[in-house]
């Protein structure tokens, strides 16, 4: 009675890339609307548009500017075929991907970039190892004052 066609059977997508598409890519595609940004994390080849079409959607990336709370959804069985297939990122894909824990943690950029957040930061690991040798005198100071109680 009712016969399909070949316009209502979508074909099978294969995920692939070619060399005149260049090598593949993990990267970002904006969604939404102003104000509302959302992001798609997608495998694409190089060359492909910005926004164009991609070979798969790997997760999604959606920062709450409201809340303050960033929602990052992702296929990690994907991400980690294409980041073996040899997938570059930009920066802040890496960002994303180093949030999510799939790879480490990048190094903070340094010179102008960081406009003196790094003493910052070397202010506050100096002040936070005050805080732990305090901690640490404290727990001496009631153990009776020997320092190695626990020692083997």
């Amino acid at each position: 009675m009712f016969r399909s066609s070949c316009l209502l059977v979508r074909k099978m997508f294969l995920p692939f890339y070619s060399k005149e598409g260049g090598p593949p890519r993990i990267r970002q595609q904006v969604v939404g609307t102003k104000g509302r940004r959302f992001f798609k994390l997608v495998a694409c080849n190089q060359k492909d548009k910005q926004n164009g079409k991609h070979m798969e959607v790997l997760g999604s990336y959606a920062p709450k500017a409201r809340s303050n709370v960033k929602e990052i959804r992702l296929r990690f069985s994907r991400v980690k075929f294409w980041l073996g297939v040899g997938a570059a990122f930009n920066p802040g894909t890496r960002q994303l991907l180093a949030l999510a824990g799939l790879i480490p943690t990048p190094p903070p950029l340094f010179g102008w970039r960081t406009k003196g957040h790094y003493n910052d930061l070397q202010e506050v690991l100096e002040k936070r190892q005050a805080v732990h040798e305090a901690a640490v005198k404290q727990y001496h100071k009631h153990s009776g004052g020997v320092p190695g109680i626990h020692v083997r």
